[in-house]
């Protein structure tokens, strides 16, 4: 054989072979690129189930339990349950506002008696739109709805989560109307039904929280196969609309198919649906998956034969790892764009917590950009009277590679405070075992704080009513008996008060106790505890203060009020009377040597500050 033969036999054996080799590579590079694919699409459904639902619905629901079973234990419902005390509504109404403007899932809150008539009332047109309270001429009775009579049996006090529906509070389903879960909370008292509180849910924004995605389509079935949620919004709700719908049109092989992930929504809405969610793999992003991965297996093949055998099977090796990168890439972007949801609070610092990134929600819960925010330290938004041991332990648990959960007060960029109940997670370094970030999960609770606030805070005054001030007594007496240590009260009125409610009106009588609050706030010591007892009637709890050293305050109080201008009726006194506290005193034994002191103020003479003697 010549050398020309040989090379011309050398070159077609090389180039057959290299054919070979190159189909062969470039089918194992398809397979391995559409398996990795499928695992890719596995992936990115378990992370839609576990971070949409897990770590975004399951919190909102949550919340709106914990909401309604703050106002089911509010004060103010449970003494009106006994009272009746009409008075009583115009607080309840504000403290239903107060919930429902705090969360604009809230489509309506409500308080409904025993006989099923609505007490409170608060709505909500739409989520963009604040409540607002319902006029008592139109509040209804709903002894006749589905959800009452259930409720109405109830021998225990549990959480309820109704059937997803469509509104019909006014007897009119029709296509346009808006789907609603209910959470109540049955009131029984004695182990008698007294009552319900109920908050219903916009669904359409409980829908957006589980969100779409590029690759899916999302679906919600009860247990009759009815949809709940259809990528086709007529057919969303079709049991309710009156639209048939078959089951097979969507999954006409059942859902054990590849492409479509199911997983139960039971630990989270625990109601009669048995609501399970599917996600569909579009057939668009099947048809652009295959073609993107034929495409590439066609560049492998022109290349290795254009190439040598040695680069042929080089070059096939490469868009493989090229592939499992942008794969590896892809997972992390999804898991982060999930993650930093407009509907979930949630920020990413750096050890030493410069903020890396944040949410849309957290832009929106702290008032501050995210321009803003990136690049500063996390206190920009800390409140200046946190808890400083609070803070310590936060930081001694994060940076032992634990998770810290707990309640912060946070300020807004315009000054406003908001309350947070924050997971924060501290993200490790798998190979050197070292925190890299941290990264916070936060559920707006400002309206929980503001319930508790209302149900301890005179609403005129904004100082404590008398049940915290009962409560605050309690606690320092128990203290001074086991310490042994000093604590005197102080009980004052207003001298003459009722003659100002009787010439000026009750709105200049108001007015002028706002302005006495003010002024004996403005001049205690940082250790005292004030509120209004009742009427004109305030108390200052002074702790390990003695008798004598109370008597001083009282006169500085008393001075202050003596000498300050009130409008309308320029010059008013008050009149005191101090006590101190016995091992063997009581609440009502300790009030009582205050009050007797205070009879003495006012009965001779007034302007006065008299300190408890027995023979008063």
């Amino acid at each position: 054989m010549t050398q020309q033969n040989f090379h011309k036999f050398f070159i077609f054996y090389f180039i057959i072979f290299g054919i070979i080799i190159s189909i062969f590579s470039s089918f194992v590079s398809y397979e391995l690129q559409m398996k990795d694919s499928k695992i890719s699409l596995d992936k990115k459904a378990k992370e839609i189930f576990e971070i949409k639902l897990e770590t975004i619905l399951k919190p909102r629901i949550t919340n709106v339990d914990n909401l309604v079973k703050s106002l089911h234990e509010n004060k103010i419902l449970q003494d009106f349950l006994v009272s009746k005390d009409l008075k009583e509504i115009n607080n309840l109404e504000d403290i239903f506002l107060a919930v429902v403007n705090s969360n604009h899932t809230i489509m309506k809150a409500r308080f409904i008696d025993k006989n099923g008539m609505e007490i409170v009332r608060v709505d909500r047109n739409n989520e963009n739109e604040n409540g607002y309270i319902v006029e008592r001429n139109k509040l209804q009775n709903r002894s006749d709805k589905d959800y009452f009579k259930i409720l109405a049996t109830s021998k225990d006090e549990t959480i309820w989560h109704s059937k997803f529906d469509l509104e019909n509070e006014n007897e009119n389903i029709d296509p346009s109307s808006r789907g609603t879960v209910k959470v109540a909370l049955p009131i029984v008292n004695d182990n008698k039904f007294s009552g319900i509180v109920i908050i219903n849910l916009f669904t359409a924004n409980l829908f957006k929280s589980i969100g779409t995605s590029s690759s899916f389509e999302h679906y919600i079935i009860d247990k009759n196969k009815n949809f709940i949620l259809h990528p086709k919004n007529e057919f969303s709700f079709n049991e309710y609309k009156h639209i048939y719908r078959d089951i097979k049109a969507d999954f006409p092989d059942g859902f054990d198919q590849e492409g479509i992930y199911t997983t139960s929504l039971n630990h989270i809405l625990k109601n009669e649906d048995e609501a399970i969610m599917i996600l569909k793999t579009k057939t668009n992003y099947q048809k652009e998956l295959i073609d993107s991965k034929l495409n590439t297996a066609i560049i492998v093949l022109g290349l290795t034969v254009l190439l040598s055998l040695f680069m042929a099977i080089i070059v096939s090796r490469r868009p493989i790892q090229l592939q499992k990168a942008l794969l590896k890439a892809h997972e992390k972007l999804n898991q982060f764009t999930s993650i930093i949801d407009k509907f979930v609070i949630t920020s990413t610092t750096k050890v030493d917590s410069t903020i890396l990134n944040v949410s849309d929600a957290f832009e929106k819960s702290s008032g501050y950009a995210k321009e803003e925010l990136i690049g500063q330290k996390m206190s920009i938004i800390k409140h200046p009277k946190q808890d400083k041991t609070l803070i310590k332990s936060l930081w001694d648990t994060i940076l032992s590679g634990k998770v810290w959960t707990g309640e912060l007060l946070n300020r807004k960029k315009n000054g406003e405070n908001y309350w947070l109940e924050q997971y924060i997670i501290p993200t490790i370094n798998e190979e050197n075992g070292k925190i890299e970030t941290f990264v916070s999960v936060g559920i707006d609770i400002t309206a929980k704080k503001e319930i508790e606030k209302l149900a301890s805070i005179d609403k005129l005054t904004g100082i404590y009513n008398r049940r915290l001030l009962d409560e605050f007594l309690e606690i320092e007496m128990e203290v001074a008996k086991r310490y042994k240590e000093d604590l005197s009260i102080i009980l004052l009125d207003i001298d003459y008060f009722k003659k100002v409610n009787d010439t000026f009106g009750h709105l200049v009588g108001d007015e002028i106790l706002v302005i006495t609050s003010k002024i004996i706030s403005e001049n205690l010591r940082n250790s005292d505890i004030f509120g209004r007892y009742g009427g004109e009637e305030f108390l200052i709890i002074c702790t390990k203060t003695s008798e004598n050293n109370a008597f001083i305050l009282a006169e500085k109080l008393r001075a202050k009020i003596e000498n300050y201008t009130f409008p309308h009726v320029e010059q008013k006194t008050i009149s005191l009377g101090i006590t101190s506290f016995e091992k063997n005193d009581s609440i009502k034994s300790l009030f009582k040597k205050a009050d007797l002191a205070l009879y003495k103020a006012k009965h001779t003479g007034r302007n006065k500050a008299v300190i408890y003697k027995k023979e008063l």
